[in-house]
């Protein structure tokens, strides 16, 4: 079996604030950083962190050569990961205020990822095999249908969530991982109660797999009849920017090797904990001996 991630990279520009921003204002930051970001890189380096081998499929642009190298530093494999000079790499404009954060996203190369790249990557990959995707880059719908064809087990992160989800072929997917938020959206569900949430998830994907993360309450894994539930660890939050790509990649890297749910939701709120007391994304993972 192997694991593919076809996912966004995107260069995060990190201010820290005293406040959100508000509309015609203008401050100062307290501070500033560039990260490597973006969904895709920071769950294939949660799952290399997790001792998962994984393949990196996407675009960076002609600036985009230290994501390459970043990943491969994490043994993450970058022989799908391709240049597009005629586009800038993705980036992110973030806020940070008090262990909180606001994003402005700009797709940038993860926004040309068409179907022939698709194609040519997805040959190399065969029925059994995992793809993890996010909802960053370009062409999905076609990605989900030439994966299902192949047999590949596609797990979803719905982030960020928007109307482009419902017109993905959905039924093809077989696990969901998403916040209460992105949940009660793909479930069509007004109730924003946990049980009721989960209740609409169960009625709209019986078939399915679901990971649900619900901030200080926890996380849940819904599916094949059963809900588990998993308290958080607390700690003082620094910067949440990655805590849930860490625990994506955390759960799935231990999910796919024995199926034990309970273990799996313990680790990756283990490594969420982690995650959340440094500041920026990637660099904030934990490596799997710090757990």
């Amino acid at each position: 079996m192997k694991v593919l991630n076809f996912g966004s990279l995107n260069y995060d520009h990190v201010y820290e604030v005293e406040h959100f921003t508000e509309p015609k204002e203008t401050q100062s930051s307290l501070s500033y950083i560039r990260n490597f970001g973006g969904k895709g890189l920071n769950q294939s380096i949660a799952l290399a962190k997790a001792g998962l081998e994984v393949y990196h499929a996407g675009k960076v642009g002609s600036d985009g050569q230290d994501f390459i190298d970043y990943l491969e530093r994490y043994g993450v494999d970058t022989t799908y990961l391709t240049k597009d000079d005629s586009e800038a790499t993705g980036h992110a404009i973030i806020e940070v205020c008090k262990g909180q954060n606001r994003i402005i996203l700009h797709g940038g190369a993860n926004q040309s990822i068409g179907k022939q790249q698709i194609d040519d990557v997805l040959d190399h990959f065969e029925e059994g095999d995992v793809l993890l995707i996010q909802n960053e880059i370009s062409s999905l719908s076609y990605l989900i249908d030439a994966a299902h064809e192949k047999g590949m087990t596609i797990v979803f992160n719905t982030a960020p969530m928007n109307e482009k989800v419902f017109t993905y072929p959905l039924d093809k997917v077989d696990i969901f991982v998403v916040n209460e938020i992105e949940g009660a959206g793909l479930a069509s569900c007004t109730d924003r109660q946990i049980e009721g949430i989960i209740s609409a998830l169960e009625q709209r994907f019986p078939d399915k797999e679901v990971v649900l993360t619900v901030g200080e309450e926890g996380s849940y894994y819904i599916g094949e009849g059963k809900v588990v539930h998993q308290d958080i660890y607390e700690v003082e939050a620094v910067d949440t920017t990655a805590a849930g790509d860490t625990f994506t990649g955390f759960f799935l890297a231990s999910y796919l090797k024995d199926k034990d749910v309970a273990k799996a939701l313990d680790l990756a709120a283990k490594a969420s904990s982690i995650t959340v007391q440094g500041k920026g994304a990637a660099q904030s993972i934990p490596d799997i001996s710090e757990l």
